[in-house]
């Protein structure tokens, strides 16, 4: 598992001259030492969110792919297809997101102190949530927080090249099994952007950052697994000096807790109960990282092999999985939809 050094190194020299020119004039190319730093100034960078921060339009244009989808032919389970999302932003208190992906339509608005959520679907689909993530937490609170746990700790920072482009990458390793360690890495520039990320074998790359207000905006994204591309996004923003107050009203009453288009983060959120998939599985144990989506019934969606050594050999292990029921997990007591990974 990991960025694999050739490849990684050739990627960066093909295509980071365009963030070398963008960052040149955006942030001081010092050198920090401490992990958090890194993840905390790579956020920073790209918050359009803060409170403060200018009023904007956002549209995200993306098409969603298989990746390895075990699936008869004609009956795929990986929600795929062309989608667009929309958000306009106001401020913290006064928002307004929508989406549109295969048949799926949600919305989500803030205002006057209410949230209030729609969607012709209870499960948000996999590459939604997927492209959410890539969008809104390329770097991840709890990397830099303490206070979302101990994620911040135990990172090496290497300082490389990539030809003559300098980069840095921070790496972790966690939970040897069954011979295997699991990796997570990120890699920015000497300036604080953050250029690529890998969690589990699922690699997320932005380019073509441009500056917005007083941040830098990635116009393009991608996420990618065993060298199949999962997700497609092509991004613009501009001010959005002058809204419709209707814009961000929505009939019905407020959102539960559960009721979100955000994708919810692990430390967010409490599991029913404990389960571990892997261990309960009667065939041939599977060597691989999955990912799926539970709903808020319980019930598993979209599961995938992210990450194997064989992963024809996890075939069975996705496609009994699918079938597989759980308690769901709740934010705030309500149930909520998670996404789940599984090592084995």
């Amino acid at each position: 598992m990991g960025f694999r050094r050739a490849s990684w190194a050739s990627w960066l020299a093909a295509t980071l001259l365009t963030f070398v020119v963008v960052a040149a004039g955006s942030a001081p190319a010092t050198k920090i030492t401490p992990a958090a730093e890194w993840f905390e100034r790579a956020s920073a960078l790209t918050n359009i969110r803060e409170p403060g921060s200018p009023p904007f339009h956002m549209k995200v244009i993306f098409h969603a792919y298989p990746g390895m989808d075990f699936s008869k032919k004609g009956k795929p389970s990986i929600i795929t297809g062309d989608g667009t999302y929309e958000e306009t932003w106001v401020s913290p208190e006064t928002w307004r997101r929508e989406i549109d992906f295969t048949g799926y339509h949600a919305v989500e608005v803030r205002a006057g102190g209410v949230r209030k959520y729609s969607a012709d679907s209870d499960y948000e689909p996999s590459r939604v949530l997927m492209m959410l993530d890539a969008l809104f937490y390329p770097v991840p609170i709890n990397l830099f927080s303490p206070e979302y746990g101990d994620s911040h700790e135990n990172w090496k920072v290497e300082h490389l090249t990539a030809g003559a482009i300098p980069y840095i990458t921070l790496t972790r390793h966690d939970a040897e099994m069954n011979g295997r360690w699991f990796y997570y890495a990120y890699a920015f520039l000497p300036s604080g952007i953050l250029v690529r990320s890998n969690y589990l074998g699922l690699i997320t790359s932005w380019d073509k950052d441009s500056p917005f207000a007083r941040n830098l905006v990635p116009r393009h994204f991608e996420v990618e697994a065993m060298g199949h591309t999962l997700l497609s996004a092509d991004l613009t923003i501009a001010p959005a000096d002058q809204t419709d107050p209707r814009l961000f009203e929505l009939t019905g009453p407020p959102a539960t807790p559960g009721e979100t288009m955000r994708p919810l983060q692990l430390f967010e959120i409490k599991l029913a109960q404990y389960y571990d998939p892997i261990s309960a599985f009667t065939g041939p144990p599977p060597h691989g990282v999955f990912r799926e989506i539970i709903d808020r019934q319980g019930h598993a969606r979209e599961t995938e092999v992210i990450d194997s050594p064989e992963p024809q050999d996890d075939e069975n292990f996705v496609l009994i999985n699918r079938t597989k029921r759980f308690y769901a997990a709740k934010v705030d007591g309500d149930p909520c939809e998670e996404t789940f990974w599984m090592k084995g």
